[in-house]
Parts: structure tokens; sequence; C-alpha cells
């Protein structure tokens, strides 16, 4: 993709020659509203009504400047974009040696800024980016620009892995899901220990050969913050009453064979739709559809899609749990043949539950049986971190940030490069992953 794709549309400025500075402060307005809608109530549940009435103006007037509100989220997704880009094309010199870590520590820095700023937007631009959602192409527009460029400076020195592309995804789909959790959970360790953790995990994935006295020069873990409380008591997942109080009904409870036949039909069908559009963009004629069934069927079976994507969580749930105990058992042994052939197992998994996962880390719907299930998997991980992470490093790696960079590995970097030029083949996939939690997760 040329550096051009990636340039801000017409100036909000005064000195815009198309609108003239009354029109830009409207276009401004109109921007600004709209990205606090998106921020309060969510990009589906936004409508050009509610931009129209934040912004102070009429429908009318909003539709002088935009085409409608898929057009603005573009804008901001450009203007968001356009700020990272140009951090990423200015990355310095990477390499298993002391400028290297401070270029990817400034590059990281950096990022990490621009997207603080850009929060709500960056939140917003994870959770409409499904397989077929309207927004993918620009997502994967910008993937593709990335990882031309940290390919292209991993390129340029010794990279210590097979495929810099893949490497490049995996460390956005890394950056971005890291930030994501430390904004909506805002897990139990500080933001200066998530960012020394996140800086150290990259580095060691990509350069393993750096010294640990490279790697220590940032602030030491454990002297902030550390009563903060953990991650299932964060975010959404804080709102959960204890498990044997929410009530998790079976849809195959009290059904025939023929009808039980019938509502594993309608649970695959809404599996691959809710991992294809997303949660909030699906709707029961897509999941009928799917299921080449009627509406009908669906309704004597199931009230809403709630209670789909419930029963799916479950099924998530007591498919994964046992995963991560097996993780734990071969990460003891550190067998890497065992662990790539867990991994591609996982990935079965991950891509049969991918819409279930997106709504358990974007927590929609607020429903304690859907969230359940993702507590039941986050203390899976964790146990399978403590099981396997060791003793405390030399270098600022935090234990507990490990369960969210191996939480980010396996939900979140299949996704980061679907659609795109550069989409690794499943074999890269888990090659890299295994790669990554080799050096990163298990200790030397």
């Amino acid at each position: 993709m040329s550096e051009l794709e990636y340039q801000r549309r017409p100036s909000y400025g005064p000195s815009s020659p198309s609108i003239g500075s009354r029109g830009a402060r409207t276009r401004m307005q109109i921007v600004e509203a709209a990205l606090r809608c998106f921020t309060t109530q969510g990009y589906y549940s936004t409508s050009v009504d509610d931009i129209a009435t934040l912004a102070s103006t009429s429908r009318a007037t909003l539709y002088q400047y935009f085409d409608g509100k898929d057009a603005i989220f573009i804008e901001l997704m450009v203007e968001s974009g356009t700020a990272l880009g140009r951090e990423i094309r200015n990355i310095g010199p990477l390499g298993p040696h002391a400028d290297g870590y401070a270029s990817l520590r400034r590059w990281l820095g950096e990022s990490c800024r621009i997207y603080d700023t850009y929060a709500p937007m960056f939140i917003e631009w994870a959770n409409v980016s499904s397989a077929r959602g309207s927004l993918r192409g620009e997502v994967a527009a910008y993937v593709d620009f990335h990882t031309d460029h940290f390919s292209a400076a991993l390129c340029a020195v010794d990279f210590e892995a097979a495929d810099a592309d893949v490497a490049a995804i995996v460390v956005l789909g890394m950056y971005t899901r890291f930030n994501y959790i430390r904004h909506v959970y805002r897990p139990g360790v500080s933001d200066a220990q998530l960012f020394e953790s996140l800086a150290c995990a990259l580095q060691r994935y990509l350069f393993p050969t750096t010294p640990e006295r490279v790697l220590v020069g940032g602030p030491r873990v454990g002297d902030a913050d550390d009563d903060r409380p953990a991650v299932t008591r964060m975010g959404p997942l804080s709102q959960l009453p204890t498990a044997d109080a929410i009530d998790r009904p079976d849809p195959f409870v009290g059904t025939s064979e023929q009808s039980a036949g019938t509502v594993r039909q309608l649970l695959d069908a809404a599996g691959r739709v809710f991992a294809a559009n997303g949660y909030q963009a699906t709707n029961i004629d897509h999941i009928v559809s799917e299921a080449g069934l009627a509406r009908g069927t669906f309704y004597r079976y199931f009230n809403d899609k709630v209670q789909l994507i419930t029963a799916l969580s479950q099924e998530a749930s007591t498919a994964m749990c046992p995963m991560f105990t097996e993780f734990a058992e071969i990460g003891a042994d550190r067998d890497p043949t065992a662990l790539r052939e867990w991994l591609g197992r996982f990935l079965a998994v991950q891509r049969t539950y991918a819409g279930v996962m997106r709504s358990w880390t974007e927590g929609h719907p607020i429903d304690p049986a859907l969230l359940v299930g993702a507590a039941e998997v986050v203390g899976a991980i964790s146990h399978a971190i403590e099981a396997t992470f060791g003793p405390a490093r030399a270098y600022p790696l935090d234990r507990r940030a490990g369960g969210m960079l191996l939480s980010s590995l396996l939900e979140h970097v299949p996704n980061e490069g679907a659609g795109a030029e550069h989409e690794p083949s499943d074999e890269a996939l888990i090659e890299a992953q295994a790669v990554f939690i080799e050096r990163v997760i298990w200790p030397d």
C-alpha cells in the first residue's frame, strides 16, 4: 500500500479550501460528537441522529459533510492510523543490542501514547474489525501498511526468525490487544509495568540473544500498584456474582434426538456468524440463513441471540479450560513438538469460538451467564502461567502481564492479519506463536 493512502482527508482547519472556516468547525463538531457517541454507546448502537444531536446540528447538515456514520468512522480511522503510520515509518534501527532495544522502546512508547490519545477510537476499531465487517478492509489496509514498514525494519538487521512479515503481524496483534485490555480491564499491574513487560516480551521474541543487561534498564516490577485487583475482578468481569449463583441452562436438556440436532445446527451456524460479523452486527436473520432454517424454528429453541452466545460460551469454556491444564504440562516438559501440536488444536478451537472470545474480551453483551465462561478461561490461563512462567525474571517481565500476553497471542493474533495481503498461513502462524511462547513465556 502506498503511503499516500494513509494521508488525512480534507483538513478540519480554517485553511481548508473546500469548506471554509465555519464549515471546518461544523465538521470538527460532527467528528468529535461521533467519537463521544462511539465511546459511550459503541459503534453499532450509535445512529446518525445521535451524532447530529450531540453535535448540535441537523441530520441534513451532517449529510453535507459525510455520507453516514461509516464515513465518519473511516475519517477517524484514517486520523488515528496516520498518527501510528508516522511512527512506524520512522522506527529506528532494531537489533539484539542496546541501541536496537532503545529504538523498539521509542516506537512502542510513542505508539502507546497515540493509543492513549485515540483510545476510544482504537477500542471501537477493534470492536468493528470482524472478518465480514464493512470496515474490515480499512483495518486490513493498516495491517498491511504496518507489516510493510515493520518487516522492512526487521529485514535491515540480522533478524532471528524465519518470516519477518508474520513477526510484524504478531507484534501488531500483541501491541493492539495488550493496549485494548489495558484500557478496558485495567488489570492489576501499573501502566509502567505493562509497558516494560510488553517491551521486554517483544524484544525477546524478535531478538532472543539480547543480553539481559540490556533489558533491565526499565523500572523493576512490583514497585507500584500491586494492590490493584486481579483481572477477573476488573472491567466486565467485575460484575459477575459467584459462579454457583449463575443460572446456566443447557439448551439440549429435554430435547429429542431430532430437536437436539436442530439446536446443534443453530449453535454451529451462530458460532460461524458471530466469528465473521461480531456479536453486535449479527441478527437472527443472519443466523437462520446460515443454518438454512426458518425464524420460527429458531424461536422454538431460543428467545434471542444472547441465549445462543451464552450456550456457546459454556461450550468454549468446557473446551478450553482442560487445554490450559495440558499447556501447563507441556510447559513443564518443554516439548516443542507437543507445543506446536497443541497450538494447532487450539487454533481450531479459537476459530470455532472466535465470536465468543471477542464478546468475552469486549464485554458485549454484559450477561453473567455469558461472562462466567470468560472468568473460567481467564482462571485457567492464570493457573497455566503460574505453572510455567517460573521465578521472577532479572528483567522487568511481570508474570501477570505474561497471562495477558498469552491470552492476546492465542485469542487475537490469529485475527489480526485476516483479509490482509500478508495474512499468514496456519503453519506460519502456529510456528510464530510457538516461538513467542518458547522465547517469552517459558523461562530459559
